[in-house]
C-alpha cells in the first residue's frame, strides 16, 4: 500500500522473519519505534520506521496532517500485518473510491488532462453500485471524449485530502487502457479540465515535473510493462 498524505508517499510494506527488508544503505534514516520515541521532525530523506504499533500509526497520521515542514522526502513503514495497517488507516478517514487509466492510442501517446495548474491523468468517482471497471472507462470518455478498452490493472493509489473539516482518503483503482478512438479531444469543462493531449513518452516529462506524486507513481508501474 503506498499512501499519498501532502503529496509525500507513506509506503506500508509487509516483511517477515524469514526475510526482513531492512538494508542500512537503502535509507537515510531507520528507526525502531521500540527503541526510541518517533518524531517527525528527525525524519530525513527515505526514512525506514520498523515495529510500529497500530496506536502509535494512528498518532503518525496525526502529526502527518498537522501541516507543518517536515524534512523528509518518503516514509516506509515496515510490517508484519500488513492488512491490520491497511484496515487502520481507512478507519481514519472517509474512503471515496475511484478509477481511472493510463491510454494508449495507435501511435503508442499517452492521454493527459490539464487542471489546477497541473497534468493529471483521467479518473473519477465511482457512481453508486459502480465497477471499478466499469467507472474508470466512463470517466475517460467523460473527461476526454475518448472511447477505450481495458486492457488490465496497474496499480492502486490511496491519497488524502480535507473537505468540509473531513479527512478523505481516496482510493483509485488505476487501469492501462488502449484505444482507436479518433476522435476531437474534448476536456470536460465543468471538472476544471482546460485541455486533453496526446503525449509522446518523451514529451511527457513536461508533465512528470508538475503532477503529483501519485501519478508519477501510477506512471512508474506503466513503465515497468
Amino acid at each position: 500500500m503506498v499512501l499519498f498524505i501532502d503529496d509525500r508517499p507513506i509506503r506500508i510494506i509487509s516483511v517477515s522473519n524469514k526475510k526482513p527488508l531492512v538494508h542500512d544503505e537503502d535509507f537515510d534514516l531507520i528507526v525502531d519505534a521500540r527503541l526510541e520515541t518517533v518524531k517527525l521532525e528527525h525524519f530525513k530523506g527515505h526514512t525506514c520506521l520498523i515495529n510500529l504499533g497500530l496506536d502509535q500509526l494512528d498518532k503518525l497520521i496525526n502529526q502527518l496532517h498537522a501541516k507543518k515542514v517536515f524534512n523528509f522526502s518518503s516514509l516506509y513503514i515496515l510490517v508484519k500485518d500488513k492488512k491490520a495497517f491497511k484496515n487502520r488507516i481507512c478507519s481514519l478517514y472517509n474512503v471515496i473510491e475511484a478509477a481511472g487509466g493510463v491510454v494508449l492510442n495507435q501511435e503508442n501517446k499517452i492521454l493527459w488532462i490539464y487542471r489546477l495548474g497541473k497534468w493529471d491523468l483521467p479518473k473519477g468517482k465511482l457512481e453508486k453500485l459502480e465497477k471499478f471497471k466499469k467507472a474508470a472507462v466512463r470517466e475517460v470518455e467523460e473527461e476526454c471524449n475518448v472511447k477505450a478498452d481495458l486492457v488490465h490493472k496497474l496499480c492502486t493509489t490511496f491519497h488524502t485530502y480535507s473537505h468540509k473539516d473531513q479527512r478523505i482518503l481516496k482510493k483509485t483503482k488505476w487501469y492501462l487502457m488502449n484505444t482507436k478512438s479518433a476522435d476531437v479531444l474534448i476536456p470536460q469543462k465543468e471538472e476544471g479540465i482546460e485541455k486533453v493531449e496526446w503525449l509522446t513518452r518523451a514529451e511527457m516529462n513536461k508533465c512528470l515535473t508538475n503532477t503529483y506524486s501519485s501519478i508519477r507513481h501510477v506512471i512508474q508501474n506503466f513503465e515497468l510493462l
